[in-house]
């Protein structure tokens, strides 16, 4: 009953989400830093975007499976309304592996390869280019 709550409250976060265009902004960087497009890829999916939450799947208790991260699961939020809802979060890693220029594409313009967004609940993508090549490079990273 516990990891329901967290769950919930998730779904409230999500839902308010899929309702506004999702914009990251590039954190000021360190002269000299030495930050790699696959670090930033790995902060951006899991401390701002928060990609992980809903595309990996989870154990009896609730916690994201190690090693499993990005590959999918089931959506554990139910439809609000009729219409189209994605029953299914999508794995990642896989679709890192698509046409780079394609997986950029709905990072930053939110269409997909159909010429589409994606179904609710994902929010729009408002990536900036150099962030949605960094979340490629991370997912494309993962064995």
């Amino acid at each position: 009953m516990a990891s329901s709550v967290p769950i919930r409250a998730g779904a409230v976060a999500v839902l308010a989400l899929a309702s506004a265009p999702l914009v990251l902004t590039r954190k000021p960087g360190v002269p000299g830093s030495t930050e790699t497009a696959i670090e930033r890829g790995r902060y951006l999916t899991h401390s701002v975007a928060m990609c992980v939450e809903c595309h990996s799947p989870r154990d009896e208790r609730g916690a994201i499976i190690a090693g499993q991260e990005f590959e999918g699961a089931p959506n554990p939020f139910p439809a609000p309304y009729l219409g189209p809802w994605a029953i299914r979060s999508v794995n990642l890693r896989s679709m890192a592996r698509l046409d780079k220029e394609a997986v950029v594409r709905l990072l930053t313009d939110g269409v997909g390869r159909r010429g589409v967004p994606p179904d609710p609940p994902m929010p729009p993508f408002r990536l900036a280019r150099e962030d949605a090549e960094a979340i490629v490079a991370y997912l494309r990273s993962l064995r």
